[in-house]
Order: C-alpha cells, then sequence, then structure tokens
C-alpha cells in the first residue's frame, strides 16, 4: 500500500516538477533521432522520434521515466515533459491546444541517469500537426530531468536539458497516398480479433496504431472511421479515437460524422463518445461548456428510442449518467429512464450493472429492485481465479447486489448470506458478508473450520480467514491454531492476519506469543508479513495484548515493521500509547541529528533502508499528531516541530500548524458513495459519526468551527449535519459560522 501511494505522489510531483522554471544543463546529454531512419514525411504522416537521456555524473541525474505508450497516456495535460521547438515555427499547430486541460501525473518511476542512454520513442504528432510542406529544423527542450539538491523538499531541482537539432522534410500529402494510409490502417482494424491469449498483446497493439495512423492523418474519412469505431469496447483505444476527433482540422466533418453514429440504431453511445460529442461542440473558449453538456444529453435521449441490442443497453446507461451528472433534466425524464433502466437490467453490460448498484445506488434504490438484487446476488458461479478481471468484475456486481438486498430486505437475504459464508469456497470476504449485526454465527463455526483444514487455495482461504475472524466463536480455536500455528511467519498476510486477527478476540494471552513470533519471523524462509501485521490485524481486531505489542515493536530493528506499529497506535491505540511514540519519535530524531540531509531523497533513491527510515520518522508524527485517544493542538503541534529538521517530517507537521493558525477550525461532513462518510475535524479524518464525536469530544469548551457543507446535499447529509450540530451546542462547541464546501 505504501509503495503504491508513493508511486502515485511521485507521478504526481514528477508532473509539477516538469512544468517548473529550469535552466538548461549541459551536464546531461538528449540525443534526438528520427526512431525509423526516415527523414521525408508527409503532412499527416506518423514521426516517431527516439529520444535517448545520458550523463556521465554517477547519482546525480534523475529521469521520470514516465512513458507514454507503455502506461498507455497521451496528450491530456499529463505528460508535458518535452517541448518541441521548430524552425520556422509557423508551419505548425498544436492540435490539441486548449482541448484538453492539465490534470495531473499519474503512476511512473525514478531512476539516476548513467552513461548507458534511458531511451523513449513519441510520436512528434502528440504535440505537432504540420500545416504545410517545407524544410524544418528541430530540437527539443525536456524538464524529465531533475538534478540532486538536498536543499529542497523534494530532494532535486529541475533542470532543462536540450537536445541536438535533426532536420524534416515535409512533403504535401496526395490524395493516393492518405487513401493508401487510410486503407491498410482500416484493414488491420477490420481483421478478426485474435483469440489466443499469447497473441493479444500484440494485437492490442498493432490496432492502437493502426487508430495512431487515422488520428494524425487527419482527413475527413479518417474522423468517420474513428467515429465509426468509438463504441466504448477497449477503453485504450476508444481514447485514441476521442483525441482524433478532438484534434481534427477538418471539424465540420468530425462533428458531421459523430451526429451519424449517433443516429445509428447500432452504435453503442459511451461515456467517451458524449464526452468527445461534447468537446468538439464546444467553442474554443469553453465558455458554452453547460449549454453544451445539456444539448448532448438532450441529443442521446432523444436517440434512445430507435436504439436495439447493446447499443441501447450501453447508450441507456451513458444516458442515466449525463442526467444524473447534469443534472438540468426534468425529472420526469430521469425517471422513465431509470423505470427502462430497471425493465432491461439482466440486459445492460456487465460493467454497467456493477457500475449503477455500486457507485449510482442512491441514485436508484428502492423496493423494485429487489427481485433485481435477489437473482443477481445469488447467481452463483466458481471463478478458478477470483482475481481475474471478468471474475473480479462480476464477484463486484453480486457482492453489491447481496449487500443492498440485506439493505431493502434484510430477513429475506440472511439466509443467503449465511449459505454464502457457509460454502466450501466462499466468493466474498467479511468486507461483503460481515453485515449481520451478529457478534458470532455458531452455525458457521464447523463449517469454517472444516473449510479451513481442507482448502488449499489462495483466494478461498483468504475468504474463509476473513470470515473466521469477523464470525467464529472459540469453539473451532483448536481447529484454527492446528492450521495456523506450523505456518506462522510461512502464511500468505490476507491468511495470517485475520487468523491471528480471531485468535486475539478469542483468546487474547494464547494470541500474545503468536503475534510475538509472526512479528519475529523473517529471512529468506518468511513472507515478511511481518511488515504489515500490526496493521492487517487491528484493521479486523483491537486489543490491548496487540497494543502491549506494538509499543515494544517501535524499537523493532526492522524499521518497515516499526513503522507500521506506530500507525496502528496511532489509529488505534489507548492514551498509553503517546508516550511511547513521543519517546520513541525523540529518539528517531536524536539518531538524525546533523544527519537530516541524508533522509531529504530524491524520487531515485526511494530504496533500500533510508526510504524506511524516513517512513518512521514520518509514521511517528502522523500517528503523534493525528492519534485517535489524545488531542494534538497547535501547542502539541509546535513541541513535535521541534524534534527533528529533516525537511519531510517537518513540512508534514508544519502543514498542520497551518490549519490550528487558521482558526476557527473547520468540520467538514461529506457523504459520496461508495466509499460512505467522509469527515474532518482539523487534521484529523474519519469515517464515522461516532469517531467524530469521540474527537470533538476532546476540544476544550468554546472552541469555535466552521461548519463545511457538502455543495449539494442528501437528505441523509442533511440529518448527518442535524446530528453535528446537536452533538456541538450539547458539549459547549461553538458554531461559528456554515459554508459551502470548495
Amino acid at each position: 500500500m505504501r509503495s503504491l501511494a508513493l508511486s502515485i505522489l511521485f507521478g504526481l510531483v514528477g508532473h509539477s516538477l516538469a512544468q517548473s522554471p529550469t535552466s538548461v544543463d549541459q551536464n546531461v546529454v538528449l540525443q534526438v533521432s528520427v526512431a525509423n531512419g526516415q527523414h521525408e514525411f508527409h503532412v499527416g504522416e506518423t514521426i516517431p522520434l527516439k529520444l535517448a537521456y545520458s550523463s556521465a555524473a554517477k547519482d546525480r541525474y534523475e529521469i521520470n521515466r514516465a512513458q507514454i505508450n507503455r502506461a498507455q497516456y497521451d496528450r491530456s495535460g499529463r505528460m508535458e515533459y518535452e517541448h518541441f521547438n521548430l524552425s520556422p515555427a509557423d508551419g505548425a499547430v498544436d492540435p490539441l491546444e486548449g482541448r484538453l486541460g492539465g490534470i495531473g501525473g499519474g503512476l511512473t518511476g525514478f531512476s539516476f541517469l548513467t552513461p548507458e542512454p534511458w531511451s523513449i520513442v513519441l510520436n512528434l504528432n502528440e504535440w505537432v500537426r504540420f500545416t504545410r510542406s517545407g524544410i524544418y529544423r528541430l530540437n527539443v527542450v525536456s524538464n524529465r530531468v531533475g538534478v540532486k539538491d538536498p536543499s529542497t523538499q523534494l530532494g532535486a531541482s529541475p533542470i532543462a536539458v536540450q537536445s541536438n537539432e535533426v532536420t524534416l522534410r515535409i512533403v504535401p500529402a496526395t490524395k493516393a497516398w492518405q487513401k493508401m494510409t487510410l486503407s491498410t490502417a482500416v484493414a488491420i482494424l477490420d481483421k478478426q480479433p485474435a483469440s489466443k491469449p499469447q497473441d493479444q498483446e500484440a494485437d492490442a497493439t498493432e490496432r492502437r496504431k493502426a487508430l495512431e495512423t487515422l488520428r494524425f492523418l487527419g482527413t475527413a474519412d479518417a474522423g468517420k472511421e474513428l467515429a465509426k469505431r468509438l463504441r466504448g469496447e477497449a477503453p485504450g483505444l476508444d481514447y485514441v479515437c476521442m483525441l482524433g476527433l478532438i484534434s481534427s482540422p477538418e471539424r465540420e466533418a468530425v462533428k458531421g460524422a459523430l451526429e451519424h453514429e449517433l443516429a445509428d440504431p447500432d452504435h453503442p453511445i459511451s461515456d467517451v463518445f458524449i464526452s468527445t460529442l461534447r468537446k468538439v461542440n464546444e467553442d474554443p473558449t469553453n465558455e458554452n461548456w453547460r449549454k453544451v453538456q445539456r444539448e448532448a444529453a438532450e441529443d442521446l435521449i432523444a436517440v434512445l428510442p430507435a436504439k436495439r441490442g447493446k447499443a441501447l443497453t450501453v447508450s441507456l446507461g451513458t444516458a442515466l449518467n449525463e442526467v444524473w451528472d447534469s443534472g438540468e433534466v426534468p425529472k420526469q425524464t430521469t425517471d422513465r429512464l431509470i423505470e427502462q433502466m430497471v425493465l432491461m437490467f439482466d440486459q445492460l453490460p456487465p460493467d454497467t450493472q456493477s457500475y449503477l448498484l455500486t457507485y449510482r445506488w442512491d441514485k436508484i434504490a428502492g423496493p423494485k429492485l429487489l427481485p433485481i438484487l435477489r437473482r443477481v446476488a445469488e447467481a452463483y458461479r466458481d471463478y478458478p481465479e477470483m482475481r481475474e478481471t471478468n471474475a473480479y468484475q462480476s464477484l463486484q456486481l453480486s457482492g453489491s447486489a447481496l449487500q443492498h438486498w440485506y439493505e431493502l430486505d434484510p430477513a429475506g437475504a440472511t439466509p443467503a448470506i449465511i449459505r454464502e459464508i457457509a460454502r466450501p469456497r466462499p466468493r466474498f470476504n467479511a468486507r461483503v458478508l460481515g453485515i449481520l449485526p451478529d457478534r458470532t454465527l455458531p452455525e458457521v463455526d464447523f463449517p469454517l473450520a472444516e473449510h479451513l483444514t481442507a482448502s488449499t487455495d489462495f483466494e478461498g482461504l483468504a475468504n474463509i480467514a476473513s470470515l473466521i475472524a469477523r464470525y467464529a466463536s472459540e469453539a473451532i480455536l483448536p481447529q484454527v491454531t492446528a492450521k495456523l500455528d506450523p505456518l506462522l511467519g510461512k502464511w500468505a498476510c490476507a491468511i495470517q492476519d485475520p487468523l491471528l486477527a480471531y485468535v486475539l478476540r478469542v483468546d487474547p494471552l494464547g494470541a500474545r506469543v503468536r503475534i510475538e513470533e509472526a512479528v519475529a519471523a523473517r529471512g529468506k524462509d518468511f513472507t515478511a508479513c511481518n511488515h504489515g501485521l500490526f496493521q492487517g490485524i487491528s484493521d479486523i481486531h483491537y486489543d490491548l495484548v496487540l497494543e502491549e505489542i506494538g509499543i515494544r515493536g517501535l524499537d523493532d530493528p526492522d524499521p518497515q515493521v516499526a513503522e507500521t506499529a506506530a500507525t496502528m497506535l496511532g489509529k488505534y491505540g489507548s492514551s498509553s500509547a503517546e508516550p511511547a511514540l513521543l519517546r520513541r519519535f525523540k529518539e528517531w530524531g536524536g539518531m538524525w541529528a546533523g544527519q537530516e540531509s541524508e533522509l531529504n531523497l530524491t524520487f531515485a533513491e526511494q530504496t533500500g533502508d533510508r526510504i524506511y527510515q524516513l517512513g518512521l520518522g514520518q509514521n511517528l508524527a502522523q500517528a503523534l499528531a493525528t492519534g485517535k485517544s489524545w488531542l494534538s493542538d497547535e501547542r502539541t503541534l509546535s513541541q513535535l516541530s521541534q524534534v527533528t529538521r529533516v525537511k519531510p517530517v517537518c513540512d508534514q507537521l508544519d502543514g498542520y500548524l497551518r490549519i490550528w493558525r487558521s482558526r476557527p477550525l473547520a468540520i467538514s461532513v461529506g457523504d459520496s458513495p461508495p466509499t460512505g462518510l467522509d469527515l474532518r475535524v482539523a487534521q484529523y479524518e474519519f469515517h464515522s459519526v461516532d469517531d467524530l464525536e469521540e474527537k470533538l469530544s476532546q476540544f476544550q469548551s468554546g472552541t469555535e468551527f466552521i461548519l463545511e457543507k457538502p455543495p449539494v446535499e442528501s437528505s441523509a447529509g442533511g440529518r448527518l449535519l442535524t446530528e453535528v450540530r446537536k452533538f456541538l451546542s450539547s458539549h459547549g462547541l461553538i458554531i461559528a459560522g456554515e459554508k459551502i464546501a470548495d
């Protein structure tokens, strides 16, 4: 989890670095060449460039390795690392200028440059469309590189790197060449998709290149082909179609092609299609976006009666999303679409069904859906690999249906939930099946124990272990420990953690020695589950026995164990955990005194022991600043900020201090399905009203707050706000004002 969060953060920060003002650094070499060795191109022909980065300076220059084709990113505002300079400059335009705004980075990675070049191939056409023939000189200025700089927050300063110059000869696009290029690309797209798994990746790459050929070709006929193939059937390829359509110089032809496909009874209208239609109808200033959005929804609703088969089911789902998002369609129209959706639910694509039940339930909930929920929830299929894409999608749909069935009809759904728990290979874990109010279910004890003993399947065992942790009584403790004990430290975390949580719940003293053994298990013969064990167990069940082990774990020589112990103690620990955390934080600060710059790491250095040492300091600071059982106010945060001068930790604490110095403090109340409640006060975040109220009770009487409300207030949200207001009033806390959240 930590590594994924860091990867996303690096991508986002890398993007901002790329856009920072920089100076050209001569110590990095950027060699640009035409990837296929060709130097003469027709207007509209794909121009692949190879960019090769290198440096003789060891561990000094880091490069953002984000690659457009590999990551399936494109000119969406995400990938502005390179800037292409042409001379003369007046024979080309940016095809997407003003069409797509920047939306942040993505998953990426960093490494130090070496004398051995790191290369990337980009299509110049992403950024440049030639409008006339001629000879052009091209060089590239790249902001993809940073130089190590311990004085900065991110450990590196962005620099600019300038390439050599290449010459391109651009010749007119003849009708014959355009026709041949179009027909070659269409022939590839018209082929039957590869059926053998080993051929599918190469087939998808070939199809993507064919669509890119049409996109860059930019003719009216190319636009028609792109519109025809924008069907919501392959998200990555649909995206290429969208980019080609919104950047086409043949704007009127593209509008006509999209309108033709919109009216075609057999063309499914996906979310990407309707988004593309809106973009080509927007004016350059985008000032008419609201009008364009409303008209696109109205146009789609108007053609629904003519749609048939799959085109109807896909288009209906898109229409519902449009009317819900715009909020400008009459209620009777929305109600009619929902009624039609209910009647056709079984014919909707599985991903649409899942989306509606998971993310739009608040829009469609009602008794009329009970027969559908019951049928979908009980439609059993045993997938050999539950994590495979189709299986995951099907299970998400069935799980959502089961939960909503229980929500509407608890008595009717309960037997189905119990039958699911008792399966030899349950489809779901306790996140789905743990909704019953019972603390334990003795009737499933021995089926769960029997299936735990007999199963050798990872997905099945993980679900069984989760359900044992949630529902099993102490009656099956001997069977559980007989299976658990020989595999302590060697089992997969998703199986070991819930079984240890179960033992902790029914036999805390017996759990102590087992948890201690699992924490101590390390080395090549073990699974390294001790790194996340404290969080894995405590998220299921917390006990003072676990707190005692966690406090000792703060001093574990493995910083990954210590940092997760700190997180657990902040999230669940009693007030007794605060002194232990503070003592360890001061020791950590003292250990790095005078060596703070060693932990001001560049992205390329985010490996090895130092990143875990930094993580330990950050987790200790986070636990102390946001602990459940104590209040860290401005005075406490100021004291914590004096413990260390490690910049990332100081910045973390300074961010919390700024919140307290901007009075009154804010209480933010949000409720967004399917994630649920999003409640905040000062630097604290919660997902239940009880937790929010527990924290508010720690504030001094007379503290003033600003209550931030969501822009759109649901009936449930209104009741929640009323409850929060009542709690504040009854505890002597003051609402100094209310406002709509940004």
